[in-house]
């Protein structure tokens, strides 16, 4: 077991001398290759670093614009629903005082109307009392009356008249 513990300087010697020509074939057919992938691995992930910073930054420029664009849509919206409430406002008073000058209009042709009927019937009325003094001055005229006569004769005439 001591012999264990003991150095074998000819293992050791062997075994430096491996290692250095290990060292020494890797850096004269490998370390090149080694080094250029590393660097050529640190390089990509510079450029995809960097396309991940420039899309981020389109991203957010996309997404600005696109906030700037839907707060000019929204605004937009927001006028023309003010423009057609205003219209729909416009046109609600339109019709509104056209209906009212109609109804005024309709008001005033009925009352001429009314007039015109009023104006018949009391021509009318003058004329049937004209024709019934005239029918009864006629009677009296034809009959010398006394004035209960005259009495029952217009009492006659009248009943006439309003069998008419």
């Amino acid at each position: 077991m001591e012999d264990l513990l003991k150095p074998d300087y000819g293992v050791l010697v062997l075994t430096v001398c491996n290692f250095l020509l290990l060292v020494y074939l890797l850096k004269k057919f490998a370390w090149d290759r080694i080094i250029s992938g590393l660097e050529q691995r640190e390089k990509q992930i510079a450029d995809d670093k960097k396309q991940a910073q420039d899309a981020r930054a389109a991203a957010e420029n996309i997404k600005r614009e696109l906030d700037e664009k839907l707060a000019q849509i929204s605004d937009e919206a927001a006028k023309k629903m003010a423009e057609a409430v205003k219209m729909g406002e416009t046109q609600k008073e339109q019709i509104l005082s056209a209906a009212k000058e109609q109804s005024e209009r309709l008001l005033e042709q009925a009352k001429a109307q009314i007039e015109a009927e009023k104006n018949k019937a009391l021509s009318d009325v003058r004329g049937e009392i004209a024709r019934t003094a005239v029918l009864a001055a006629s009677k009296v005229v034809q009959q010398q009356m006394s004035e209960e006569s005259a009495k029952s004769v217009v009492d006659r005439v009248l009943n006439e008249i309003k069998a008419k």
